[in-house]
């Protein structure tokens, strides 16, 4: 079995992972062949793909760990089981994995490669190479199909991560300054160069220069004085419909609108017959209190009106406490006289 393309090199510890499916003759020669190569300084050590976290191996203990390298492969390699191939890793320990991918996905175990590049990431693999597929033959992958119990394409695909070269938990000792930081001296400005984009008069000045007069490019109507009326705004002043200057007046309204207050704006909110207490407030000054005591005031009593508003119908219609009970129906507004009888209470 040719091993020559996993970088195994005199004096490397090796992990090679197993499977159920593979057979013991395709274990045996992939460990003699990793033999060769290690020599008598390396080591080769076997193990169960499923016994890996119970197996109890040292923390950073390997050089190289093969999973699935074996034919036929049929184990997918789970976050957990990623995560403790990383741990037994020593630092810029390299993985070489070969697991079964599908072209396209369908919500199984079964990855596709991507999402397996994806899960190495995140178990803390760096240095995650392409994954590409594995030459099978065609018996051997209408064998791994049936054994997956796929719908789409399946194939085998082998990639290779490295470990970071630190461990798992290391610190370090972060180096910050915190002295004053050295002023950097300013440049200073050559004098012929700011004297290069200087203007100066005399350059102005020059006879050669011709100047443009500002009046030649005024109108006889830029001349005429504009009148007064034309330049208030429609919505400004006492003939617009709000009666009130506009928010930036030029007009000279909002000056008088000021120096005129109306005579209803001196008005206290809580005096004047409209007011909700009817009377004329401490200090008066709309003379509302002088109306009160003249008794010359514009308000006018409203008559009294029914309660109900049925009781000119009859007793049918009135409330149990109207003064009107037991009388005829009447027109509404004709005067009720009460006789005697009536004014008299029942012996």
């Amino acid at each position: 079995m040719d091993t020559s393309d996993y970088g195994v090199c005199m004096g490397h510890r090796v992990l090679l992972l197993w499977s159920g499916s593979q057979t013991p003759e395709s274990i045996q020669d992939m460990v003699t062949s990793l033999t060769d190569k290690v020599g008598a300084g390396g080591q080769v050590q076997v193990e169960h793909v499923d016994r890996l976290g119970l197996s109890g191996h040292n923390a950073s203990n390997f050089d190289i760990v093969l999973s699935g390298v074996c034919q036929p492969c049929i184990a997918t390699h789970s976050p957990e089981l990623l995560t403790e191939m990383a741990r037994v890793l020593k630092p810029s320990g390299h993985l070489i994995l070969q697991e079964p991918v599908l072209g396209a996905d369908d919500s199984t175990r079964v990855l596709t490669a991507q999402k397996l590049a994806s899960r190495l990431r995140l178990s803390g693999f760096v240095d995650i190479s392409q994954p590409y597929t594995v030459s099978l033959t065609d018996d051997e992958l209408s064998e791994l199909k049936s054994t997956l119990v796929v719908s789409t394409a399946v194939t085998v695909a082998q990639t290779r991560a490295s470990k970071p070269n630190y461990e798992v938990g290391a610190t370090s000792q972060l180096k910050l300054s915190f002295g004053k930081k050295q002023e950097t001296a300013v440049p200073k400005v050559d004098e012929d160069v700011a004297r290069i984009w200087t203007l100066s008069a005399n350059d102005v000045l020059d006879d050669d220069v011709e100047l443009v007069d500002s009046d030649d490019l005024l109108d006889e109507e830029d001349l005429i004085r504009p009148d007064a009326a034309s330049l208030k705004a429609p919505e400004c002043g006492p003939n617009s419909k709000k009666k009130k200057a506009c928010k930036n007046c030029t007009c000279g309204f909002a000056e008088e609108d000021l120096i005129r207050p109306d005579a209803a704006s001196l008005k206290a909110p809580e005096c004047g017959p409209n007011s909700k207490k009817k009377k004329a407030c401490k200090n008066c000054t709309c003379g509302f209190a002088e109306e009160l005591e003249s008794g010359n005031t514009s308000q006018k009593s409203k008559p009294a009106t029914s309660a109900c508003g049925s009781c000119y119908l009859g007793d049918a219609f009135r409330c149990a406490s109207c003064p009107y009970l037991g009388m005829p129906a009447f027109k509404p507004g004709e005067k009720i006289s009460l006789s005697n009888r009536q004014l008299k209470a029942d012996a």
